[in-house]
């Protein structure tokens, strides 16, 4: 008797077990409990888990014990199919925004219909200290020539100042030399876009000038292409006044932001030409 009450935690598990299995022969075909069964199932709760539990590690001691290599390989199968689903995943999300960028790029050509266009991916970019130069895939077999129209769906990105056979490159209106010819869509006065206007070394937009003496100009007012010089066509979308200028500021009337996000371009419209 002293032994078995030495091994006191076997006894009330063996008890626990035996009380268990006459539940459950009583409860069979019930489908509710009464209240002293059901107090007595939350009571040995824990000792179900707890041998549950143990089972699992001593089935997964054994599974190692026995059967290693084959534990080794289905982990690394398993490994390598998350990979494999990661690549996928990845690449779904790049050719998700690839879609999203060229359907922008459709909708803009679509828009203006007048125009021959060429879809042209950037594959080189030139930070002096900004995007003032592009390098984009398509050059004279493509039907490129230089002093071509460089844009997409958000504005005017530059022209063609070089053309190779395979590429061409682009100055971008983020380069200091370049100048386009536009005019206030609102009012149609024209001027001159070019050169950039920095504050503590940081971009803010681009100088705006030689705009007529008496020109009604305004804060968030669009600025378009003049079609003058005959690079750009008319029409097309440069920009909005961030702010005017000083009165004592001859060297431009105003600051134009461009909406092109040069650090992010991918692709390019080329304009091949306009419809007879």
């Amino acid at each position: 008797m002293k032994k078995l009450w030495k091994n006191r935690p076997i006894l009330i598990a063996l008890l626990a077990a035996a009380l268990f299995l006459v539940l459950a022969a009583l409860t069979v075909g019930r489908r509710t409990a009464s209240r002293g069964e059901d107090m007595f199932a939350s009571a040995v709760l824990p000792v179900q888990e707890a041998v549950s539990d143990m089972t699992d590690r001593v089935t997964d001691f054994f599974t190692r014990v026995f059967f290693p290599s084959s534990l080794q390989q289905e982990n690394e199968y398993l490994k390598k199919l998350v990979s494999a689903y990661e690549r996928r995943l990845i690449l779904y999300e790049a050719m998700e925004q690839e879609n999203a960028r060229l359907s922008e790029l459709l909708d803009y050509a679509s828009t203006n219909s007048n125009f021959y266009f060429m879809t042209a991916p950037v594959s080189a970019k030139n930070l002096n200290p900004y995007v003032d130069t592009l390098t984009v895939r398509g050059g004279s077999r493509s039907g490129i020539t230089e002093q071509m129209a460089a844009v997409n769906a958000q504005g005017i990105v530059g022209r063609v100042i070089e053309v190779g056979a395979t590429y061409a490159k682009i100055r971008t209106l983020q380069n200091d030399d370049m100048r386009i010819s536009v005019m206030v869509e609102r009012t149609r006065d024209e001027g001159m876009l070019g050169g950039l206007i920095l504050e503590n070394g940081q971009l803010v937009g681009l100088k705006l000038y030689y705009l007529p003496k008496d020109a009604d100009l305004q804060v968030g007012d669009t600025i378009v292409t003049s079609g003058l010089g005959g690079i750009f066509p008319k029409g097309l979308y440069v920009g909005k006044v961030l702010f005017l200028a000083d009165e004592d500021n001859g060297a431009y009337d105003a600051c134009v932001v461009s909406d092109v996000d040069f650090e992010h371009l991918e692709e390019v419209l080329i304009i091949l030409g306009k419809e007879s």
